[in-house]
């Protein structure tokens, strides 16, 4: 079954953390990673959510309060 936008919203807003990396959102989802960080950057594009860098490697990724 495809994944969509709003299942990968659904994943991080349901989440325990209030930012969520893109291997985090990929293994609940059980979806490609690539697949993943493509899809949060179109979703980051749209306003739906927004990306922070915790370091050069680590990007993380929360709902934005915009919506």
């Amino acid at each position: 079954m495809e994944t969509t936008d709003d299942d990968i919203l659904t994943a991080i807003r349901e989440s325990e953390f209030p930012a969520v990396t893109a291997p985090w959102v990929a293994d609940t989802l059980a979806i490609e990673r690539t697949s993943v960080h493509r899809r949060l950057e179109m979703l980051e594009e749209d306003g739906e959510v927004k990306r922070g860098k915790l370091s050069p490697r680590v990007v993380i990724w929360w709902i934005s309060d915009e919506q």
